[in-house]
């Protein structure tokens, strides 16, 4: 599935006030999940020092059921607040099999980063409240995925979401800066 994807990071937030804002005002829970993310390429970009591009290999467990999805995203232009990039999905069945086939043409996981998230699903806006293992990133927060810039417009003032809290950076790029999300 080729996408494009459209998202900021939401820090300093009530993570399990907002989730029950959502529920009363009808969102629906898309359910919990355990992500286990293999990253295998990661190019940044010297100069910006902003994700370029990155490719990864995500375990998903939900419902126990073990789902793998390989990923090539593309960072485009950010606009309006909005992190755009150009996202190329598609399901896998032998997550091993893929792996050896990436080490047989030199490329083995540069990270492996473990993630629990929690989604749901409101005014066709996706808010995953995402919370890493502590080596990779340890602050909790809340990921919101829109179509466009005026969606996003809506729900920051709908949830009273202050700006100073959103970024449009990646987990790599935060740990780089943490201070920004203090």
């Amino acid at each position: 599935m080729i996408e494009r994807e459209k998202e900021v990071k939401v820090f300093n937030l009530d993570l399990d006030a907002l989730k029950e804002e959502l529920l009363s005002k009808g969102a629906e829970h898309l359910g919990e999940e355990k992500q286990v993310n293999y990253i295998l390429k990661c190019d940044i970009d010297a100069k910006t020092n902003l994700l370029k591009s990155l490719l990864r290999l995500r375990e998903v467990d939900k419902d126990d059921k073990k789902t793998f999805y390989l990923t090539y995203k593309i960072r485009g232009k950010d606009s309006g607040g909005l992190r755009n990039s150009k996202e190329i999905t598609s399901e896998v069945k032998d997550k091993d099999a893929i792996l050896e086939i990436f080490e047989m043409l030199g490329i083995i996981p540069e990270k492996v980063d473990y993630k629990e998230r929690d989604s749901y699903l409101y005014k066709d806006a996706r808010f995953d409240f995402d919370e890493y293992d502590k080596e990779t990133f340890d602050v909790p927060y809340l990921e919101i995925e829109v179509k466009n810039d005026e969606k996003l417009e809506e729900l920051i003032k709908e949830f009273n979401i202050e700006r100073k809290n959103i970024t449009t950076k990646n987990i790599n790029e935060l740990r780089k800066d943490h201070n920004e999300i203090y």
